[in-house]
């Protein structure tokens, strides 16, 4: 059965980059995280290695998890670049194609495709709506959810834009991913965040930041920290998202060279450990810093 903690917490790909899908799961399930999420890929990967889509779905009941998202999905939305465009390091992300995240959430039962428009061009809002109107149509087809993930380098670059589209769009199973470290980069305000709606923040990624110097040439997918970690005001902010849509998961994605020099199970006790210590803050309604 899937954990009963409340908020569920899923270990994101992300925090343990290059883990295989069963290493993933057995990291997770060790320290009682009850949900993943994963690339494509990845169940590409264990299914070439002999896993079965229904052996695969039977190690994860058995120990208690769900999958929460197949992240990310790039190549489907407007003015991406083709995955020879891309530097080697990311050309697999861009070679993730619509059918492949399909694929891996119908035989994981996986709830979300997360769309991110990494990497992308100059786009304009009516575009993304042209596209996403009939994407959405079809993974209800698939009978997932989609969240659309502000990036400030891309053409959806704070979660006011992010907010517009969704809203134009008014598909059931379409909504936001709220990530902490996209919104303290663009910076996103307490009020702007308790201005969204109830039910349009469907996905919720956290992880933790110290401000860079000035000057800091940002690197992509690193310098991350663990939640409580650093200085972003997350109880403030998560006390908002989850006091409006108590049923969210609390993705914890951490890009970080350190926790990429521990084992996937270490790394996994490290985001279960303080995670929860955040959580708790919000059920003990302590204060924290105004963002």
């Amino acid at each position: 059965m899937p954990s009963s903690e409340s908020p569920v917490i899923a270990l994101c790909w992300g925090t343990v980059i290059g883990t295989p899908l069963e290493t993933l799961i057995a990291a997770a399930a060790r320290h009682q995280i009850g949900a993943i999420t994963l690339t494509s890929p990845m169940y590409e990967a264990s299914r070439r290695a002999g896993h079965s889509a229904a052996g695969l779905r039977q190690m994860l009941a058995d120990h208690g998890l769900v999958v929460h998202a197949i992240d990310p999905l790039i190549s489907a939305l407007p003015g991406t670049p083709a995955p020879a465009d891309v530097p080697p390091p990311n050309r697999s992300y861009f070679e993730i194609t619509e059918d492949d995240c399909y694929r891996a959430a119908d035989e994981l039962h996986a709830q979300t495709i997360n769309l991110a428009h990494f990497g992308g061009g100059s786009v304009s809002e009516a575009r993304f709506i042209d596209c996403l109107g009939p994407l959405a149509a079809r993974a209800r087809s698939h009978g997932v959810m989609l969240t659309l993930e502000f990036l400030p380098e891309s053409s959806i670059p704070d979660l006011a834009t992010a907010q517009r589209i969704v809203t134009a769009i008014g598909a059931a199973n379409l909504g936001l991913m709220f990530d902490t470290w996209h919104f303290a980069r663009t910076g996103g305000t307490l009020a702007q965040l308790a201005a969204v709606p109830k039910g349009l923040i469907t996905g919720l990624q956290i992880s933790d930041r110290v401000p860079p110097a000035p000057g800091t040439v940002y690197t992509p997918m690193g310098g991350r920290l663990l939640p409580g970690e650093g200085e972003l005001p997350l109880v403030p902010w998560l006390k908002v998202i989850l006091g409006r849509d108590p049923g969210l998961t609390v993705g914890v994605e951490v890009f970080s060279d350190e926790l990429a020099a521990l084992t996937p199970e270490n790394a996994a006790g490290r985001v279960a450990t303080t995670t929860r210590k955040v959580l708790a803050g919000l059920a003990r309604g302590e204060p924290s810093p105004t963002p």
